[in-house]
């Protein structure tokens, strides 16, 4: 407990629920001068985010956190700014930090990491162009890749064969890697949506559907057996899609956050997109997302942790006429219109807290 930092950075950009325990990752980043330095922390129920004094274990980093990802029940390991990947371990029951290895193989940021199906490997990538994998057991990197020409900006393994994780780049391009082939490397799209990918996501139990979301808003639904020309869309943002999840439970929910303070939850039925939540909560980008039993929980720079229920945005639906706008396979909205319907709503939700606290 002496390790625990006394205040929680005011970013909070990283939110990892484990499946089984119910333990969740918190990572925060603060800029301190000219440099960002980064905070982890363990909770063992939603209630008590993002409290310091009701943490189970927390470690202050001498980095930016990026990315982080569970391992197994206890161990977890992270993406940082320097260009480096950490292993982290929770021992004494969940309540110390233990530092097992560290390596600084990238040349510049680590944009985002994935763990294998086995837990036995990870995949990092980053803003130098290239992708490396790694050994958990020591944290060793095995393999280096210049698929792409521009920064990485997300990987993904696949849930269930250890061997294939897709890449997204701002060069415009999304790409399949089977470790297994000579070649590992396809281009599974370029430029998905007319415009650069910024995350992917692919699909729990599925062996060919994923997501991808873009620096315009849009989420790309596809068969990556399929055509290049074969996909679904929907633009439930007017700015930067930061991250997508998957349900685990339920694979064909899927959500997603963006720079426009929005989350946003949908079914995806036989390549059909429907939107069932989608809610501004936050008042900052909204960086760290994770399935917490049937919902999800989001984490964002306005230094809040916030659950989102589907149920409750049902049961609005359905005492309201007003419908969730949305566009599938379709143009753009007005970004303005947009834009001045989410500073009316932050200036409502403002005015009821003041009013709350008066």
């Amino acid at each position: 407990m002496d390790q625990i930092p006394a205040a929680m950075d005011r970013h909070l950009d990283v939110l990892q629920c484990h499946a089984e325990t119910g333990g969740i990752l918190l990572g925060a980043s603060n800029l301190t001068g000219r440099y960002w330095f980064g905070s982890l922390w363990y909770y063992d129920k939603y209630e008590s985010i993002p409290d310091v004094e009701k943490c189970t274990a927390g470690v202050q980093l001498e980095a930016g956190i990026t990315d982080a990802k569970w391992v197994d029940s206890t161990k977890v390991v992270v993406s940082l700014d320097t260009g480096g990947l950490a292993l982290w371990e929770l021992i004494d029951n969940y309540h110390t930090f233990v530092l097992r290895s560290t390596a600084i193989e990238h040349d510049d940021t680590v944009n985002s990491v994935s763990v294998s199906s086995d837990h036995k490997n990870a995949v990092s990538c980053s803003s130098d162009c290239r992708i490396k994998t790694w050994d958990l057991e020591n944290l060793s990197s095995t393999h280096c890749y210049r698929g792409h020409k521009d920064s990485v900006v997300c990987v993904d393994y696949h849930s269930k064969e250890k061997d294939l994780f897709l890449s997204a780049s701002t060069d415009g391009n999304i790409i399949l890697w089977d470790m297994r082939k000579p070649k590992p490397a396809s281009i599974v799209d370029s430029r998905p949506s007319e415009s650069s990918p910024t995350c992917v996501a692919w699909q729990p139990e599925s062996n060919n559907m994923a997501a991808f979301g873009d620096e315009l808003g849009r989420i790309v639904v596809k068969d990556l057996r399929m055509c290049t020309e074969s996909h679904k869309t929907i633009i439930p943002h007017n700015r930067l899609v930061h991250r997508l999840a998957f349900s685990p439970k339920k694979p064909n929910l899927l959500a997603s956050i963006s720079e426009d303070c929005r989350t946003v939850i949908m079914s995806i039925d036989d390549n059909i997109i429907k939107p069932l939540y989608n809610e501004i909560k936050h008042t900052d980008y909204v960086h760290g997302i994770s399935w917490y039993n049937e919902d999800i929980i989001t984490c964002a720079w306005d230094s809040n942790v916030v659950r989102h229920c589907i149920q409750d945005q049902r049961e609005t639906n359905q005492s309201n006429s007003e419908s969730i706008v949305m566009e599938v396979n379709s143009d753009i909205p007005d970004k303005q219109d947009i834009i001045e319907n989410t500073k009316h709503t932050l200036s409502n939700e403002s005015k009821s807290k003041t009013e709350g606290k008066g």
